[in-house]
């Protein structure tokens, strides 16, 4: 049955396609300079696709690849190592050179690589607008590429047809539109051609249907009224593409740490290689001595090296359910503070469910069962039940209670259905049995006649609402052979109970936003849907009602997130459709969905889920966690070892010594035997205390006690070092600078399992597997070094007799034993726990 309402008198506004809804038919017509029955003619359309151009998103533009790749050169590390690069070649030193140079080379494709794939967000918008459309043309209907439908274009909508562009209704047979993409609303909306306000929110502007949305039931004409760019989603293009996530807290505190490191690098280079050149040395020596320095003041691998790790987090969270799209999303999650989830198919399971049956006196449960599945158009499948998500559950909750839908069909003939729609509000069916007919209705209860007449069920029914449930009337009765099958048998009929739905929550929600709650986030439900069903969900997660948002538009998702992060709260926000993508991509971290999800929602992300389940997310931040505090750990180990070899040059030159360590030697420290350990730190397990403390904030890696120790670590680490060079000096020949390079590279070995915690002594942490064999194989490495005669020109090595060799093995121990003691000493004055990371 089609329905054509009147509508009140409304003044169009100056630019119609923002008000349409509140106008008439008629008066968007004029607007637009359409007819209604004929819509444009071919040659007007064809003029206006010229002037308005392609109905499609914006086309972002690339950004060169040349600038892509020059970005990965202007970090301050790399520019040093760079240069460091560049003098050990022209001073000859070409095997340093071209390894520094690969490192080099390795780090800028994958900046540049992840750079390049950041920018297809945008463009997956494309993918929401439709290929083609139904138009009428000329007063004929006819099929065009949906790039050609302009303004004034008469839309012809079908079940399963998507929409092409923004459009107003103008006549409508039981429609409903799938809008949950764009406006977060997580059931099918009816809609009808009565003009609303102006003010409206988009969500209930229901004599609109929108570009990208999808029709379930039912078919309608509209009249287009916005095109491409100036659709609802074409803005909210415009914001996704407007929308760029700040640098993530980990690129901030390795930016931070690379200039001091720069800083340092400089000054002690120009300060060594000056006291050279004063005390007479040659220029060449002075500049080579300053390459070394430079060399030993940056650990080389470190970018690699955070890189493999996050790539190895990566793995462990694809095991947990969490696709990593962006690997800096690892770490961020581990510092997220805030936690914007989206509601619908996340925190609940988005499967509609009879939550509750009242049936009216003189009926039983089974019996109001059946007058909802009598009242119904989905069918039984061979894979269960097919149709509205809403009469999908009622049979379910009729079949859980021996109700056989198949039977009951089988019993009796369906003769006419009167359709629902967005003005009526409720669905009518009548059948034949017996000599009789019988009717069944369901509908919102101020829709149903016999509901409206029982205060007691309408007070039930509002009830029932106000806690975010959706409540339906079944009614049903008798009429004669020879009544007309219109809405007059609707009238006469007995109230049989109502019905609540609702979309229950995930098993596992409530105990996840608890924990991610303890572990100190805070976490906000932003969602599209009615404010009476977020609120209700709201409450049995445990959320006070300034921690939900209901009916939250692209633009306000998008606001919230940016004002949190100005307010210095790290953010990861979760969400499925295009309406989520801006506030994705503006997120520290963006979460899709990957089961229910759109792709501009997936592409617009740092992480997907596969399961879509909110606790996926709270295991993804505990495993964040784990790989920061890693990260940490091995990046305190790099500078450690880093300051044990700058002070091991500063005192050679203090004191008029040779260089203690060829510049070779120093990179095979920094890359080989320091690297891999470092490395297999990256999967150390989680602390117990992981998710019991709150996030860390600020944008320095360590904190200023952290940083005393591993000054204090280097000191010892160059004292060490320094002993074995005057050492080598003493036993004679050329075995100084090798029995400085075995004590530097073994005390960093066995420093490694120290460092693990600053607390707990390294042979009560938890094993690491990975790390004992990255430890023996660097061992190995170092002792081939030393001991194969093909590896002494290379490395500038020589083979240590076994006094030299014991004496460097002993000095590398000492470090690794005052840490210990001093761990000891300072567990009996705090007590005995175990801490991950580093201060």
């Amino acid at each position: 049955m089609t329905v054509q309402l009147p509508v009140p008198a409304a003044t169009p506004p100056p630019e119609a396609s923002r008000a349409a809804h509140a106008l008439t038919p008629a008066q968007l017509a004029a607007a637009l300079a359409s007819d209604l029955d004929r819509g444009l003619e071919e040659v007007e359309a064809q003029r206006r696709l010229a002037e308005c151009g392609p109905n499609r998103p914006h086309e972002v533009s690339r950004p060169p690849y040349a600038r892509l790749a020059l970005d990965q050169l202007l970090d301050p590390l790399v520019l040093l190592l760079l240069a460091a690069s560049l003098v050990s070649i022209a001073i000859g030193n070409h095997i340093e050179g071209a390894a520094i140079a690969a490192i080099l080379v390795l780090n800028g494709i994958l900046g540049f690589w992840q750079e390049a794939a950041a920018e297809r967000a945008v463009r997956s918008l494309s993918q929401a607008f439709t290929q083609s459309a139904h138009v009428v043309r000329s007063g004929k209907e006819t099929r065009v590429d949906a790039e050609c439908v302009v303004p004034g274009d008469v839309l012809v909508l079908a079940e399963g047809d998507r929409v092409a562009a923004d459009a107003r209704l103008l006549s409508v047979s039981a429609i409903e539109v799938d809008e949950s993409a764009l406006t977060g609303e997580s059931l099918p909306v009816g809609k009808h051609p009565l003009a609303v306000a102006a003010e409206t929110p988009l969500a209930e502007r229901t004599p609109m249907v929108y570009a990208g949305s999808a029709v379930t039931r039912g078919h309608a004409h509209a009249l287009v009224c916005a095109t491409g760019q100036a659709t609802e989603l074409g803005g909210i293009e415009r914001l996704t593409a407007a929308a760029r996530p700040p640098t993530t807290p980990l690129e901030r505190r390795l930016s931070r740490l690379a200039r001091q490191m720069v800083v340092l690098g400089v000054v002690l280079t120009v300060t060594l290689a000056g006291l050279l050149l004063v005390r007479g040395e040659p220029a060449h020596e002075a500049f080579l001595l300053g390459v070394a320095v430079a060399v030993a003041a940056v650990p080389e691998g470190l970018a690699a090296i955070v890189t493999a790790a996050l790539a190895l987090g990566g793995r462990a969270m694809a095991t947990r359910g969490a696709i990593v799209r962006r690997l800096e999303a690892i770490e961020t999650l581990g510092e997220t503070t805030v936690v914007c989830s989206d509601k619908t198919g996340t925190l609940t399971q988005n499967r509609i469910h009879v939550a509750a049956l009242k049936p009216a006196r003189g009926f039983d449960e089974r019996e109001l069962l059946v007058a909802a599945a009598l009242a119904s158009s989905a069918r039984e499948t061979a894979a269960g039940f097919s149709g509205d998500p809403i009469e999908v559950a009622l049979l379910q909750a009729a079949a859980s209670r021996g109700v056989s839908l198949s039977r009951l069909l089988a019993e009796r003939d369906l003769l006419h259905e009167i359709p629902f729609d967005a003005y009526r509000k409720r669905m009518t069916t009548v059948y034949a049995e017996g000599e009789r007919h019988r009717v069944f209705s369901k509908g919102a209860p101020e829709m149903i006649a016999a509901a409206r007449d029982d205060p007691a069920t309408l007070e039930a029914a509002a009830a029932w609402a106000g806690e975010g449930l959706r409540v339906l009337a079944i009614a049903a009765g008798f009429t004669s052979l020879e009544t007309a099958f219109d809405e007059t048998v609707e009238e006469e009929l007995e109230l049989v109970g109502i019905v609540a739905l609702h979309d229950p929550l995930r098993p596992t929600a409530k105990e996840a936003v608890a924990a991610a709650r303890a572990a100190g986030l805070d976490v906000r439900m932003l969602t599209g849907d009615h404010p009476a069903t977020a609120r209700t969900i709201g409450l049995e997660l445990g959320l006070d009602e300034q921690a939900v948002v209901a009916r939250a538009t692209p633009a306000e998702k998008l606001a919230l997130v940016s004002e949190l992060q100005e307010a210095g709260e790290i953010v990861a926000v979760t969400g499925d459709g295009v309406n989520d993508a801006p506030a994705l991509r503006k997120a520290d971290v963006g979460v899709a969905m990957g089961l229910g999800g759109t792709e501009a929602a997936r592409e617009a992300a740092g992480v997907v889920l596969t399961d879509d389940d909110f606790a996926t997310i709270v295991a993804a931040v505990a495993e964040g966690r784990r790989i920061g505090d890693n990260i940490r750990k091995f990046v305190a180990f790099l500078l450690s070892a880093n300051l044990g070899e700058v002070v091991l040059f500063a005192v050679a030159v203090a004191a008029g010594l040779d260089p203690p360590l060829a510049v070779i030697q120093v990179l095979l420290i920094n890359l080989m035997t320091d690297g891999l350990p470092a490395l297999a730190l990256a999967r150390d397990p989680a602390s117990e205390l992981t998710m019991q403390t709150p996030p860390r904030r600020g944008d320095y890696l360590f904190d200023r006690r952290t940083w005393s120790a591993l000054a204090f670590i280097g000191l010892l680490v160059g004292a060490a070092s320094t002993a074995a060079y005057l050492a080598g000096t003493h036993y004679g020949g050329d075995s100084a600078q090798t029995m400085a390079f075995t004590t530097l590279a073994l005390s960093e070995l066995v420093l490694v399992f120290s460092i693990r915690s600053p607390t707990l002594a390294a042979w009560r942490l938890p094993s690491n597997k990975w790390l004992d064999a990255s430890v023996l194989a660097s061992v190995g490495f170092l002792a081939g070094a030393i001991y194969l005669p093909l590896a002494h020109e290379p490395f500038a090595t020589v083979s240590l007799p076994l006094a030299p060799a014991l004496t460097a093995v002993a000095l590398a121990t000492v470090p690794s034993l005052v840490v210990e003691t001093t761990k000891r000493l300072r567990t009996h004055r705090h007590g005995n726990r175990y801490i991950s990371a580093p201060g």
